[in-house]
């Protein structure tokens, strides 16, 4: 359903050992997903303990003009969250909450005989929300989001770095004191 949503998967940033996700390209736990450079259509399953990372990077990447489409599974609580609100208020054009349970894998990929306690959503990043809707109408309620003109935050990349960033000022430069500094190091020699 989600390889239809997105009509392709390009990523799986969160992959599990077999890579059971359909995606030409996958990062696994001794890859860290938050170390590498996210491209193209991307699905993203982050570790429920720690979803403002994951996030964050998504955001990031889309902002960057990195990411063409992506879908990330969340706990709905999640969406509310400080680390969520940007994506969902400017990133964002489409949610599903999904009706039914999810039920999850062991790690021998056997089916967890407990459920999860609480709902789960499907949100969307891309130029097609009607299509997401339509192909994930059947497992939840779709919702279309309101797309916001980015306020005072923009993406950029990092000048020394290269990695992206949310800069507060039209003429940031750099992700971090440290890479300013590098690059001032640089440029002295």
């Amino acid at each position: 359903m989600v390889a239809e949503a997105l009509r392709g998967i390009d990523l799986d940033p969160c992959a599990d050992p077999l890579k059971r996700v359909p995606a030409k390209s996958h990062f696994t736990l001794s890859d860290n997903g938050l170390e590498q450079a996210w491209e193209g259509s991307v699905y993203i399953n982050p570790p429920f303990s720690n979803t403002a990372d994951w996030v964050r990077h998504l955001s990031l990447y889309w902002e960057a003009g990195k990411i063409s489409a992506a879908i990330a599974l969340l706990p709905v609580m999640a969406l509310c969250n400080k680390s969520a609100q940007h994506l969902v208020k400017y990133n964002a054009s489409g949610i599903t909450l999904l009706e039914r349970v999810l039920v999850f894998l062991d790690e021998d990929y056997k089916e967890m005989k407990v459920r999860l306690p609480f709902p789960c959503a499907l949100v969307y990043l891309g130029k097609e929300p009607l299509h997401f809707l339509e192909t994930t109408r059947p497992y939840g309620v779709p919702c279309l989001v309101s797309q916001s003109i980015l306020g005072r935050h923009r993406s950029t990349l990092c000048t020394y770095c290269g990695k992206p960033f949310l800069a507060q000022r039209s003429t940031a430069k750099y992700c971090s004191s440290t890479c300013r500094i590098q690059m001032y190091r640089k440029m002295a020699k």
